[in-house]
């Protein structure tokens, strides 16, 4: 069995994305790291396959990371941690809006000036991603769906470019998204029932 060099770092990213999504649905800091780590192994296996827009949406994942790792730090009151908590309802329309220019954008370009194989879909998941990505960052628990949303649609995707281990590793991504999202509600919930206690006594 030949082992080219797509498949040697496919293997390290997909380890190190694991890392990041489950530690992220720990809300352990540490998720960070692991995903400074895969954001440049994949955007080096993207341009090998022509996902051209997967290959830039990891230079911003790049930058994501590091402003994600500050803010969970430092983004809370006074400079503390930042807690997890629901969007703002004035975001859905906000974030719902930059989705579809990202989009219209990223479709452009990607159909355009570049020979991708798969715009429609390369476009999308690249404009939800960077939203859900942003969400992550300010711990909103909704980011999971998004997350949930992009990840089916990336198995169709990877296994069309034949990255069958980053295909498997998408469908552990879904179950990941999904403990993420309870684990993330059920410490909302805990912090209600310690602000409902303390207003009490």
């Amino acid at each position: 069995m030949v082992i080219t060099l797509k498949t040697a770092i496919e293997v390290p990213a997909v380890l190190a994305a694991f890392l990041n999504i489950y530690l992220a649905a720990r809300a352990s800091m540490w998720n960070w790291l692991f995903g400074i780590f895969a954001v440049i192994l994949y955007g080096f296996i993207f341009y090998q396959t022509r996902l051209y827009g997967d290959m830039t949406l990891q230079a911003v994942y790049l930058f994501f990371q590091f402003y994600g790792w500050y803010e969970w730090k430092r983004g809370g009151p006074h400079a503390t941690l930042l807690s997890i908590t629901r969007m703002p309802k004035k975001q859905y329309y906000i974030l719902g809006a930059i989705l579809c220019v990202l989009y219209i954008a990223f479709y452009f370009i990607l159909s355009r000036y570049t020979n991708s194989t798969t715009p429609y879909v390369d476009a999308f998941t690249t404009a939800l991603a960077l939203i859900a990505q942003w969400m992550m960052c300010k711990k909103w628990l909704e980011n999971w769906i998004l997350w949930v949303v992009m990840d089916v649609i990336s198995l169709y995707m990877y296994t069309y470019k034949h990255l069958y281990l980053t295909t498997a590793l998408y469908a552990i991504f879904i179950i990941l998204c999904v403990m993420g999202y309870r684990e993330w509600k059920r410490s909302i919930n805990c912090i209600n029932i310690n602000s409902m206690t303390k207003s009490i006594f």
